[in-house]
């Protein structure tokens, strides 16, 4: 009698909450579970629309949509800009010249997209304080000129890319696979993981300092700084992916400028004075990016 009055119940519940269901949407999937006699199935392809409950049974109509997961990636990168000439005493680390200026020259949004950070992560000092803004890019593991997914964080001195809070790990709304990874820098030369990385939500670490191999173009890609860090080179003024006349001719346009967050400042200090354009000719002139 018990489970009449159950399967008389659930008839209620299919006449006074019905839904049209397209077929391409139904897929066996999920899982199932059970109460007493009665075994339920639940599928995947619809939003989850509603739950009933008896002191026995709970049943959720509708289906479930799978989400994407989000990837958890720690990225290190060095900038040959912000690594010249490196402060006494802290020859590992980058200059975040940038950051102490006399008014901090680094912008809460991101010159990439519309990606914000609050001031307080300027406020950090040592090996954790910012240095810049950074693009991350996944890429298709078939195509890797195919941007599939974006992101702006945040450089650190000691190399670490971050997210916009200054200190987490950074984090992509994609399906946990393998992709190429590419980080940009407005005027370095962006750089390619030379193979495909598995990503998951797990943290994957990925340095790309230390180990000249692992970018797309070797030495052509990354410049030996000494002291086993191996950095983006700069000069890229125009963010064109090469450093050419062009670039010199833009930075000699606003050469004398001080406290400026410009491209023409290779080496990141926030003036642009002979010393970019000298980094600009020698040694990095008539490169270009390896991707």
């Amino acid at each position: 009698m018990k489970i009449l009055y159950t399967l008389v119940f659930l008839s209620i519940l299919c006449v006074s909450n019905a839904q049209t269901i397209d077929r391409f949407s139904i897929d066996s999937g999920g899982a199932n579970t059970s109460a007493g006699d009665i075994s339920i199935m639940y599928t995947i392809g619809e939003v989850h629309v509603a739950e009933r409950t008896t002191a026995t049974l709970s049943i959720s109509e509708g289906f479930i949509v799978p989400q994407l997961i989000n990837i958890r990636i720690h990225p290190i990168i060095f900038l040959q800009g912000a690594y010249t000439n490196p402060n006494t005493g802290e020859e590992l680390l980058m200059r975040d010249d940038l950051r102490i200026a006399s008014s901090i020259l680094i912008p809460t949004t991101s010159p990439y997209d519309s990606t914000t950070c609050d001031p307080s992560v300027f406020t950090t000092t040592g090996a954790n304080a910012i240095v810049d803004w950074i693009l991350i890019e996944l890429r298709d593991p078939n195509d890797a000129s195919n941007v599939l997914a974006s992101l702006s964080a945040l450089l650190q001195r000691d190399g670490d890319i971050v997210a916009t809070d200054g200190t987490s790990a950074i984090s992509i709304a994609i399906d946990s696979g393998d992709y190429y990874v590419a980080v940009r820098h407005r005027n370095h030369l962006g750089i390619l993981t030379a193979s495909t990385v598995s990503l998951s939500d797990t943290v994957t670490n990925l340095d790309l300092s230390t180990d000249i191999n692992a970018v797309t173009g070797g030495a052509l890609a990354l410049r030996d700084m000494g002291n086993g860090i191996f950095a983006m080179y700069a000069g890229d003024v125009n963010s064109d992916g090469s450093i050419l006349n062009t670039d010199i001719t833009n930075a000699l346009s606003v050469s004398g400028g001080i406290n400026m967050y410009s491209g023409a400042d290779a080496n990141m200090d926030g003036n642009i004075l002979n010393t970019d354009i000298a980094l600009i000719i020698q040694p990095n002139a008539g490169r270009i990016q390896q991707f």
